[in-house]
């Protein structure tokens, strides 16, 4: 098989950061927001909101994480979308809630946003789509 010929099926451009569940490491997510929607033709104000509302729902999680906790955040590209879902298993004791001001961000920087509990972990969906 030719170098770069991997037939797998594994690879479907789509990115997978794990990371300790601390709001220090958050700044490789936004990273990796700006990369990935960078890269697929966004433009400046909106790998900038991007950026925020990746940053904004993985401190959501963090900050309800269980001790010892691994955020889990995965981009990929939706037939034009950037969909980014995040992951983080909860502190049972902290309920999740989403205060108001971190609603307005992503209500105002993503066309769709999820924030919600899955069983022991709370999980996060952003999308948009880049203007035309």
């Amino acid at each position: 098989m030719p170098a770069g010929d991997d037939q797998s099926g594994d690879h479907d451009g789509s990115v997978a950061l794990s990371l300790p569940a601390d709001p220090r490491h958050l700044r490789l997510a936004r990273l990796t927001a700006s990369g990935f929607s960078a890269d697929l033709g966004f433009s400046l104000d909106e790998v900038e909101e991007l950026r925020l509302a990746v940053g904004e729902a993985s401190a959501l999680l963090v900050e309800h994480a269980a001790a010892g906790a691994r955020l889990t955040v995965r981009y990929h590209d939706d037939d034009g979308e950037l969909v980014v879902e995040g992951r983080c298993p909860a502190d049972a004791g902290s309920p999740l809630t989403v205060d108001p001001v971190a609603e307005a961000v992503l209500a105002n920087t993503v066309d769709t946003f999820e924030v919600d509990r899955d069983g022991e972990a709370n999980r996060f969906r952003l999308a948009k789509r880049a203007r035309a």
